[in-house]
């Protein structure tokens, strides 16, 4: 079997041409207590939910929950599945793992419905199961339970369906009844696929998707006949030719001498004799763009691992269909652990298409930012480790106006969506500190802000609603570096308002420039004209800034409140106002070596400007850190 090259976006699948029908029935909601990290969270299940968050932060043992309660292939849970606090030397064995999961009856566009429908597959498979919630309304909730059993000496794991779905608040305590079976799980049943998986490893794999979807070719009897003739042939031609084959054949003869069978023979059939054997020795190709087809196995991993989900995704596709045809149902559940491993930025941005076409549901954990600026607000779930116990949090966006929704989209999530994946956001104005501040960062905690997991971000004309919006939402730090001129703290506290939050005065996460000037003012106020003036030197050339002085003293300046200005360099103060201009007049050129020479300094209290220490002090604090 020969494939197109799928690292190309160009000449990516397709989607199906056919959209399934809604199965009738959707996991809205996946509730946690004490499963590895997750102490007690919630999650609220969309068509596609992304979980994103730092190494660490519990995306991986979320799946696994899940996996753990209605998994397709279930693994035996132990003692280390079960939450071990920082001060504990062992699990103690009356703590259980409690994964709940709540499903709803939705109608055949995906919306959820009060009932459902009498008579349907859902009701005949779950009966009893079904309860109703304070509204009446139907509901399926399953409670998996993982605990340590006096009796069998281990740990043992139940499933039963709950009577009620309780607020969060109390949800521990509720009422279960009657026990799951395998076969109630099957039609809902999750499948997981992690970071590891590789197409090549699944054409040989017993269970694989490959394999599922390989058993039964679709054949009548007939044709299967007349196919397996056919190969009985060709291993018959092959033996009578290669003398190899039958070199072999007569030395295995000898197997007769030691084995007592009075008729012992031995036969080689060198391609399977039945076809449902075919998928355990076939080959798959691929050709990228002209060049001979080579086997999957002397493709890279990004090529394997993206072959393995599109393989996935043919399974569900398949399975829905056969599910329709035969009057039955079928909920695709999929957690899809990282599915951006391997794979270069465009194909990162191409993968999120092949995963928005598989039918059903999809949780899929991710670090990739590209996978993050096509998902929708609603969609994403932040998952924050802080000391061993995670928390999720999600976006409210039902109070956002459009514009708002679009800015977030647009200069938050499509060009910056690596900040959800950050400890902390340091916000500022202008492209001076863009550059100045990681290098201030890197002398403070004697790390880069990539290191400590800080990140950066520039909001020219102080546009910090749509970050602080994203971040106060989703419980990220969030810190801003304010330059003390007046129409930039107007501005400041008109962008803090809108998100509901007190003016920056009234904020210990914002510094603010004093003297009411920026961060250039700063600089010269601080006494830093020593580095200033080797920066100068540094940059443009020894004399350079004397020059600067000679030639403009004396020029029109800036306007200033719309009034024009002129250049006094010798008078008192003058050396520090020429200064001021030029470091205005070549941000981008001086900022970099400006903060160099601030940060190398022999002095170590003075390697950090005042302002900025200021700020690095609180997140010091705020996170704990050296």
């Amino acid at each position: 079997m020969t494939l197109a090259n799928p690292a190309q976006p160009a000449e990516a699948p397709k989607p199906a041409s056919k959209t399934p029908k809604s199965s009738g029935v959707k996991v809205i909601t996946i509730r946690v207590a004490d499963f590895r990290s997750l102490t007690n969270i919630e999650v609220v299940l969309n068509d596609l939910t992304v979980l994103v968050g730092a190494n660490n932060a519990g995306k991986t043992s979320l799946l696994d929950a899940a996996q753990f309660a209605i998994g397709a292939n279930r693994r035996l849970l132990g003692k280390e599945d079960i939450r071990l606090a920082n001060d504990e030397a062992d699990v103690p064995k009356g703590r259980r793992a409690i994964v709940d999961i709540l499903l709803r009856p939705v109608d055949d566009d995906g919306k959820i419905v009060e009932t459902f429908p009498e008579g349907s597959f859902w009701t005949g498979l779950w009966g009893p199961g079904i309860a109703q919630d304070d509204d009446q309304d139907d509901m399926v909730g399953m409670r998996s339970v993982l605990e340590w059993s006096d009796v069998y000496g281990d740990y043992r794991t139940t499933r039963k369906f709950l009577k009620e779905w309780k607020p969060f608040a109390e949800w521990h305590d509720a009422e279960v009844g009657d026990i799951v079976s395998a076969a109630q799980i099957e039609a809902i049943a999750l499948h997981y696929i992690d970071a590891k998986r590789d197409l090549e490893d699944d054409l040989r794999t017993r269970g694989s998707f490959w394999r599922r979807l390989t058993e039964d070719l679709g054949l009548s009897e007939d044709e299967v006949l007349k196919l397996e003739e056919a190969l009985s042939d060709i291993n018959k031609t092959l033996v009578e030719k290669s003398k190899v084959l039958q070199h072999l054949r007569e030395n295995l003869m000898e197997l007769k001498k030691v084995i007592a069978f009075e008729k012992a023979g031995v036969d080689i059939a060198p391609v399977p004799r039945h076809l449902r054997d075919l998928s355990r020795g076939v080959d798959v190709s691929l050709n990228s763009g002209g060049t001979s087809a080579f086997p999957l196995t002397r493709h890279g991993m990004g090529t394997r691992s993206l072959a393995s989900l599109l393989v996935f995704r043919a399974y569900a596709l398949w399975r829905r269909e056969k599910a329709e045809d035969g009057g039955d149902e079928a909920h695709t559940l999929l957690a899809l652990e990282e599915p951006e491993a391997h794979l270069h930025p465009h194909a990162q941005k191409a993968l999120f298409a092949q995963i928005r076409d598989i039918p059903g549901q999809r949780i899929v954990s991710t670090h990739s930012p590209y996978f993050v600026a096509q998902s929708r607000l609603e969609d994403l779930r932040l998952l924050i480790k802080t000391k061993s116990d995670t928390t999720v949090s999600q976006l409210d966006v039902t109070k956002l106006t459009p514009d708002e929704r679009r800015k977030l989209e647009r200069e938050v999530l499509a060009s910056r969506g690596d900040l959800l994946f950050s400890r902390a956001l340091i916000l500022f104005e202008g492209e001076t500190e863009e550059q100045a501040l990681p290098i201030f960062a890197e002398s403070y905690w004697g790390a880069t802000a990539h290191e400590k997991g800080f990140s950066f971000v520039g909001c020219g004309g102080a546009n910090y609603y749509p970050f602080v919006w994203l971040a106060n939402s989703f419980g990220i730090n969030w810190y801003v570096l304010c330059d003390g001129e007046e129409r930039t703290i107007t501005r400041a506290n008109a962008q803090l308002k809108k998100i509901g939050l007190s003016t920056i005065d009234k904020l210990d996460n914002v510094s603010v420039i004093g003297g009411k000037t920026n961060y250039e003012g700063h600089l010269i106020a601080s006494g830093y004209m020593d580095a200033i003036e080797e920066a100068f030197t540094v940059a443009l050339g020894a004399g350079s800034f004397d020059q600067y002085i000679a030639d403009l003293d004396g020029k029109p300046g800036k306007k200033i409140d719309g009034k024009e200005t002129t250049r006094n360099y010798n008078s008192a103060g003058g050396r520090e106002r020429a200064a001021g201009d030029l470091l205005d007049e070549r941000k981008t050129r001086l900022s970099t070596p400006v903060a160099t020479a601030i940060a190398a300094l022999a002095d170590e209290r003075r390697r950090v400007p005042p302002a900025i220490r200021k700020l690095f002090d609180k997140i010091s604090a705020d996170l704990k850190e050296d």
